[in-house]
C-alpha cells in the first residue's frame, strides 16, 4: 500500500509517532499532551489508522519472505489453537523475535465511565481484560485459563515452535489418545462380556477391565474438571471477577485483590505471547487512556500508579498512551493526600511514569479549515419551508391557556395531545409573537446562515479562530441560533452575516474581557441618562468597543487579581485587540447582544459586582473616590480634591506642595505602596487616616509590636500575683455593689 499523502500538519506528526510506535520495545507509555478541546480523540483515530496501514505493509512483506501465511483465532485455525493449547508448549524461536509483522490491538479506556468506583485504577484491568476477549475470542482464552497453569512458554530452546508437553514421558496427546483407544476397548469388552461382578481373582479379563475402567475414570475425571473449568471461565469472564472483587469494601479482600489483578496482568501478558507463536506474528496492545483529567485527584494517582506497576512487566506488549491536560494532572498530584511527601513536585512524578512525551502541536490554517468544514458538513440541516418562516397548511402549535384548559373536552388532538389549528384561525401573533411582517424581507435563513458559514473560511479570520475543536463546534452551532433569533427581531436585510460570524467567535473566545467591556458599555450608558433623561445617545454608539475598553483598562488592571480564574478563559489578548478595534462599537451591541445566546451571564454579573463594589462610595456622604475616577486625575485636580478632607491650612499647604513636587497624580497614587505615600506626605496619623480612606479606599493597617517585651520569672509571678488580687477586688466589688443594691 502506498503510504498516503499528508495534507495537514496533524497528519505529519501523527505518521511520526506511529511509526515511532511501531518500532518502540514493549512496555512503553506515551505521554499524550493537550489541553482541553485539542482534538485528542481524533489525533488517536489517525494514529490508530497509521499504525494499522504500517502493520498491514509488514504483514504482506513478512507473508512473501517466509511464504507462511497468518493465522486467525476462528474457523479451522481455531480448532489448530485449541488443540496446541491443551497439548503443547510455545517457544519463542530466533526466528520469532526477527519477525516485522506486529498486528497492534487498540483498546481505549475512558476514566470517566469509572470515576464511581472505588478503585478506578481496576476499571483500567477490567477493560484491558474485556479488549483482549473481545478481539481474540472467548474460547481460546477460557481454555489457556483452564490450563495455563500447565503451559509453559520456552525461550530459544528449540528450533520448533511448539513442544508437546509431556506425561510420564511420553508426549500428552499420545497419552490421551492411548486413554481413548483403552477407554473404546473396554467399552467394547463390557458390552460383549458384561460388567464383571463377584471374584475377579484369577479372571484375567476381568482385570483388564478394572484396570482399563480405572485409567479412563481418572482421565475422565480430569478432562471434566478441565471442562467445567473453562465453561466457567466462558460464562463468568474475567472481567466479571475483577468487578465482583471491586465491590468488596474490606481491606483484607483490597490486598488479596491488588494480588490478583498482578497475577490476571501475567496472565494476559503470557497469553498474548502465546498467540503471537500461533499466528506467526508479534502483537502490541494500544492501551489509550483518555478523560482522566475529569476526576477527583486521588483516583488519578491511583490510576498512574496502575499504568506505573501493572504494567511495568519487562515482557509486556502493552503502549500506553495517556492522552491528558499535563497541567491538570500535576495539579491533581500535588493536591492529592495519597502522595503528600512523595511526590510534591508533580512533574517529576509524570516524568517517572512517562517514557515517550508527545505534546500535540497546535493547529495550522489548513487543519483548522478542514476541522470546520467536517464540522459544517456534519450538521443535520432539516431544509423545510419552515425554516424560512413559511407556514404549512396545517401547522400544530403550543396551545394557549384558553386551549388548555378546554383540552380535555376536545376531541380535535393530535398524537400529541396538542389542539390542530387551522391556518386561517391562527393570528400573527401565534405565528410570531415578536414580528412576523419581517419574515417574508430579505434572504432567505439558511441563505444567511451559509453565508456566514463561508465568511469563517476567508483567509482573514483564519487568525480569530481557535485551535480547540470544541470552540469550533460552538461557533458553528451559535451562529445557527444567532441567526434564527435575529429574523424574529430586525428585518432580515439589516443582517450582516459576516458581522455575526465575528461576534460570535469574540463572544466564544473571550468571554471575560468581553463582559467587561458589556458592563462598561451600561454603565455608562445608565449614567448618561441619569444625567440627561430622554437625550440621544449617538455620539456614545459610535464609539469603538476597544475604545471603551482602552479607557477602562487601568481599572481591569486593578481588580485582575479577583478575576484570575475567568481570564483564563480568554484567548490572546492581540488577536482580541484586532478584532474589537476593527469590527465593532457601541451600537453593534445593542443591535446583537439580544440575539446572542453564547455569553456566559454569570460573568458579567461578576464584572457587575465588582465594578458596583468600587464605585459604591462614589456619592459625596461616602468622602471616598472611586478607582476610575482617581486613576484619570492630574497633579492640580489631586489637590484639589485635598481641600474637601479638612487639613489644617498649615498642613494643608505643605501637603500641597509635597505632592506637586513629586508629581504624585491619580495614577501614581494608585500604583505606589501605601507606606510610601505615607512617608512622603508625612502625615500624621489621623491626616493619613483621611487621605487614605478617600484616596485610597483602604484603612491603615494596624501596628505590629516588633518585639515583645522581656520579662522574669519573679516579674511574671508578681504579674499574677497582682492579676489574682485584681480579680479579687472585682469580685469584691461585685459583691457589694450587689448589697448596696439589695
Amino acid at each position: 500500500m502506498v503510504c498516503p499523502g499528508f495534507q495537514t500538519k496533524d497528519d505529519v506528526y501523527c505518521f511520526s509517532l506511529a511509526k515511532a510506535l511501531y518500532n518502540a520495545s514493549t512496555p512503553v507509555t506515551v505521554g499524550f499532551y493537550a489541553p482541553w478541546g485539542r482534538r485528542k480523540d481524533i489525533l488517536l483515530n489517525k494514529i490508530e489508522t497509521y499504525l494499522y496501514e504500517e502493520s498491514w505493509k509488514k504483514e504482506r512483506a513478512e507473508v512473501l519472505n517466509s511464504g507462511l501465511k497468518t493465522r486467525k483465532t476462528s474457523g479451522k485455525d481455531l480448532l489448530t489453537l485449541l488443540f496446541l493449547l491443551v497439548f503443547h508448549n510455545p517457544v519463542i524461536t530466533e526466528k520469532h523475535k526477527q519477525r516485522k509483522n506486529i498486528r497492534f490491538v487498540v483498546i481505549r479506556f475512558s476514566a470517566w465511565e469509572f470515576a464511581g468506583s472505588d478503585q478506578l485504577w481496576a476499571g483500567l484491568v477490567t477493560t484491558l481484560c474485556d479488549g483482549i476477549e473481545n478481539y481474540f475470542g472467548l474460547a481460546p482464552i477460557s481454555v489457556y485459563r483452564a490450563v495455563g497453569r500447565k503451559t509453559k512458554i520456552f525461550d530459544g530452546m528449540y528450533q520448533q515452535e511448539w513442544v508437546s508437553k509431556k506425561f510420564l514421558c511420553i508426549p500428552l496427546w499420545l497419552a490421551t489418545l492411548f486413554v481413548i483407544l483403552v477407554g473404546i476397548t473396554v467399552g467394547a469388552l463390557i458390552m460383549i462380556f458384561g460388567f464383571p461382578v463377584g471374584d475377579l481373582s484369577g479372571d484375567l479379563l476381568s482385570a483388564a477391565e478394572g484396570v482399563g475402567a480405572t485409567v479412563v475414570g481418572i482421565s475422565a475425571a480430569g478432562a471434566i474438571r478441565i471442562a467445567i473449568v473453562v465453561m466457567r471461565n466462558a460464562v463468568v469472564t474475567q472481567k466479571g471477577k475483577v468487578q465482583q472483587k471491586m465491590n468488596r469494601t474490606d481491606m483484607s479482600s483490597q490486598l488479596g485483590f491488588m494480588n490478583d489483578v498482578k497475577r490476571e496482568v501475567k496472565i494476559i501478558t503470557r497469553y498474548i505471547q502465546l498467540i503471537e507463536v500461533f499466528q506467526r506474528q508479534k502483537i502490541r496492545v494500544v492501551l489509550e487512556i483518555t478523560n482522566l483529567d475529569k476526576c477527583m485527584p486521588d483516583k488519578i494517582v491511583g490510576v498512574l500508579n496502575a499504568m506505573n506497576i501493572l504494567l511495568s512487566d519487562p515482557n509486556a506488549p502493552f503502549i500506553s498512551i495517556l492522552a491528558v491536560d499535563p497541567s491538570i494532572i500535576v495539579d491533581c498530584v500535588e493536591s492529592s493526600q495519597m502522595l503528600k511527601g512523595i511526590a510534591n513536585n508533580g512533574y517529576q512524578f509524570l516524568n517517572r511514569i512517562i517514557s515517550l512525551p508527545f505534546s500535540i502541536p497546535k493547529m495550522d490554517c489548513c487543519t483548522k479549515i478542514n476541522v470546520l468544514r467536517h464540522i459544517i458538513e456534519n450538521r443535520q440541516e432539516i431544509a423545510s419551508d419552515v425554516e424560512d418562516g413559511e407556514m404549512p397548511l396545517n401547522v400544530e402549535v403550543v396551545p394557549n391557556e384558553k386551549d388548555q384548559l378546554l383540552r380535555n373536552r376536545s376531541n380535535n388532538k393530535n398524537e400529541y395531545g396538542f389542539i390542530n389549528v387551522p391556518l386561517r384561525e391562527m393570528s400573527c401573533d401565534d405565528l410570531n409573537p415578536s414580528n412576523s411582517s419581517l419574515a417574508d424581507k430579505g434572504p432567505k435563513t439558511k441563505a444567511l446562515i451559509e453565508e456566514a458559514f463561508q465568511h469563517l473560511f476567508d483567509e482573514s479570520m483564519k487568525e480569530y479562530l481557535t485551535d480547540n475543536v470544541v470552540h469550533i463546534r460552538r461557533v458553528v452551532n451559535s451562529i445557527t441560533i444567532t441567526i434564527r433569533l435575529m429574523i424574529r427581531k430586525v428585518p432580515r436585510n439589516v443582517i450582516n452575516p459576516q458581522k455575526v460570524a465575528k461576534w460570535v467567535i469574540l463572544v466564544t473566545q473571550w468571554p471575560c474581557r468581553l463582559s467587561w467591556v458589556l458592563q462598561c458599555i451600561e454603565d455608562e450608558q445608565q449614567r448618561r441618562c441619569l444625567e440627561s433623561p430622554g437625550s440621544q445617545s449617538g455620539s456614545y454608539s459610535n464609539i469603538s468597543l476597544w475604545e471603551v475598553f482602552e479607557k477602562s483598562l487601568e481599572e481591569l488592571d486593578a481588580i485582575k487579581s479577583s478575576l484570575k480564574n475567568l481570564l483564563e478563559l480568554d484567548g490572546d489578548p492581540e488577536i482580541f485587540h484586532q478584532l474589537l478595534r476593527d469590527n465593532f462599537k457601541v451600537e453593534d451591541v445593542d443591535f446583537l447582544l439580544p440575539s446572542t445566546v453564547n455569553l456566559d451571564y454569570s460573568i458579567k454579573r461578576k464584572m457587575e459586582l465588582l465594578r458596583g463594589s468600587n464605585n459604591l462610595w462614589e456619592n459625596k456622604k461616602s468622602n471616598r473616590l472611586t478607582m476610575l475616577s482617581l486613576l484619570s486625575m492630574s497633579v492640580s485636580e489631586v489637590c484639589e480634591e485635598m481641600k474637601k478632607l479638612g487639613f489644617a491650612d498649615k498642613n494643608l499647604t505643605r501637603y500641597r506642595d509635597l505632592i506637586k513636587s513629586h508629581n504624585l497624580n491619580g495614577r501614581a497614587l494608585v500604583y505606589s505602596d501605601n507606606s510610601e505615600i505615607k512617608e512622603v506626605l508625612g502625615m500624621g496619623l489621623g491626616d493619613w487616616t483621611l487621605f487614605s480612606v478617600y484616596f485610597l479606599g483602604v484603612l491603615p493597617p494596624p501596628v505590629v509590636p516588633t518585639s515583645a517585651p522581656v520579662i522574669s520569672t519573679q516579674d511574671a509571678q508578681k504579674h499574677i500575683r497582682s492579676k489574682d488580687n485584681l480579680l479579687q477586688e472585682s469580685k469584691l466589688n461585685l459583691y457589694i455593689s450587689k448589697e448596696d443594691l439589695a
